[in-house]
C-alpha cells in the first residue's frame, strides 16, 4: 500500500518528542501499514494515509501515532491522532474521523495493555483518549479492561458478495425510488480514483447547510487536497447522479480490499423527490460487486441511534443484514490533570469535555 506524508513536522523537530515506555513504542510512518497489516487489521481506517488526510480536520499541530504493544500475550497496534491541549503542554488523543481502536490478530485483548499505555501517555503528556471502534474489525473486545467500553448504536454493513441480487434485497421503498430514479433519466458513473472534488465538495456544502450541519463538516480546502493526493493508498470512489447534465446527487466511498466504505453523500433539492441517492448506492453497491467487493460499509445514523432517519435509511438497502454493534471507549491516564482540564473527575457525556464546541 501506497502511504501519504503527514502534513506535519519531522518527528525529531517537534518540541516534545514522544518517547517509548516499558513495551509501547512509536512506530516510524514508514512501518505503519506493514505493522497494520501483519494483525491482520489493514482497512482505510487503519491506514497512516487516513491519518494524516484525517489530521487536518482536527486543531493545528495534530499528530498521526502509531503505538504498538508487545507482551507475552500477545501484541496490539493502536492508530491514533494527538491533539495539542487547549493552552499547549500536552495532548489528547482521539481515533480519526470514521473508525479505529485498536488492532490485534482475531480482535483479542492483549493483556497488560491498558497499564503499558497509561504508563506511555502519562510520560508523554497524553491526558485522555478517545476511540471509536470499528465494527468490521470486531474490536471492541480489545480495548484496555480499565476503559469506559460505551454501545452507541449499530453500523450497515451490506452484503455485495457475487450472487447477491442486490436490488431484490432492498426494501421495497428503496427498490421504488431507484426505479423512479431512472424514470426521470438520471445517468449514473463510478468514477474510481476522481482527478478533481470540487464538484462533489460545492454539492455536499449545500448539503451541510440544508441539515443545518455542524461546523465541524464543512472540511477545509486543504482536506479534500489531501484525499486526491493519497488516492493511491486511499483508493477513493466517486458516484456521480446527473440529471440533464447537473450534479444532483453523489457519494464519496473509499476501497479497501474486499470492503467498500461510503463515506460522504451529497444531495441538491431535486434529488430528494427523484430517489437520485437511493439510485447512487444501488450503483455503488453493483461496481463494488463487480470488483469483488464483499461488504459495503454504510456506517450509522446520527448520534448512533437505530431510530435516526438516516440510519433507518441505511438499514433498509440491507434490510437482511444483520446490523453491527458500534462502540466507543473513554480512557483517562492522568486523573489529576484531567481534573484540571476538565473540571470534574466524570467521563459521562461528550469526551473529553473541553473539546466541546470545537
Amino acid at each position: 500500500m501506497t502511504t501519504v506524508s503527514a502534513p506535519l513536522l519531522p518527528d525529531d523537530t517537534w518540541p516534545v518528542p514522544l518517547v517509548p515506555v516499558g513495551d509501547v513504542r512509536v512506530v516510524p510512518a514508514v512501518d505503519w501499514d506493514q505493522v497494520i497489516a501483519r494483525l491482520g487489521g489493514r482497512d482505510t481506517y487503519t491506514s497512516s494515509a487516513y491519518h494524516a488526510v484525517s489530521a487536518l480536520l482536527e486543531p493545528p499541530g495534530t499528530r498521526p501515532v502509531l503505538l504498538h504493544h508487545r507482551a507475552a500475550g500477545g501484541e496490539v497496534a493502536l492508530p491514533l491522532l494527538l491533539r495539542p491541549l487547549p493552552g499547549g503542554e500536552g495532548w489528547d488523543a482521539l481515533s480519526a474521523y470514521g473508525y479505529g481502536g485498536p488492532v490485534s490478530r482475531g480482535g483479542r485483548r492483549v493483556p497488560g495493555l491498558g497499564a503499558a499505555l497509561d504508563s506511555w501517555a502519562r510520560v508523554n503528556g497524553v491526558v485522555a483518549t478517545f476511540l471509536r471502534l470499528h465494527p468490521l474489525l470486531g474490536n471492541a473486545g480489545a480495548v484496555p479492561s480499565g476503559a469506559e467500553l460505551v454501545p452507541v448504536g449499530s453500523t450497515v454493513a451490506w452484503d455485495v458478495s457475487a450472487g447477491q441480487d442486490l436490488a431484490a434485497g432492498m426494501h421495497p421503498h428503496h427498490r421504488r425510488a431507484a426505479r423512479r430514479a431512472d424514470r426521470a433519466g438520471l445517468t449514473v458513473d463510478v468514477v474510481r480514483r476522481p482527478a478533481s472534488l470540487a464538484e462533489f465538495r460545492a454539492l455536499y456544502e449545500v448539503t451541510m447547510r440544508r441539515q443545518s450541519a455542524d461546523p465541524f463538516f464543512y472540511f477545509p480546502q486543504a482536506y479534500w487536497d489531501a484525499l486526491l493526493e493519497a488516492g493511491d493508498a486511499l483508493e477513493p470512489v466517486l458516484v456521480e447522479g446527473r440529471l440533464d447534465g447537473e450534479l444532483v446527487a453523489a457519494l464519496l466511498c473509499f476501497r479497501a480490499g474486499r470492503r467498500l466504505h461510503y463515506h460522504l453523500g451529497a444531495s441538491a433539492d431535486v434529488a430528494r423527490t427523484l430517489g437520485a441517492s437511493n439510485r447512487c448506492f444501488l450503483a455503488a453497491a453493483t461496481w463494488g460487486q463487480a470488483e469483488g467487493v464483499s461488504v459495503f460499509h454504510l456506517g450509522g445514523g446520527l448520534g448512533g441511534s437505530p431510530d435516526s432517519p438516516l440510519f433507518v435509511f441505511k438499514h433498509r438497502f440491507a434490510p437482511a443484514d444483520e446490523p453491527l454493534p458500534f462502540h466507543v471507549a473513554k480512557l483517562v491516564h492522568d486523573r489529576e490533570r484531567y481534573r484540571e482540564l476538565a473540571g470534574t473527575d466524570s467521563t459521562a457525556g461528550f469526551f473529553p469535555p473541553w473539546r466541546r464546541g470545537d
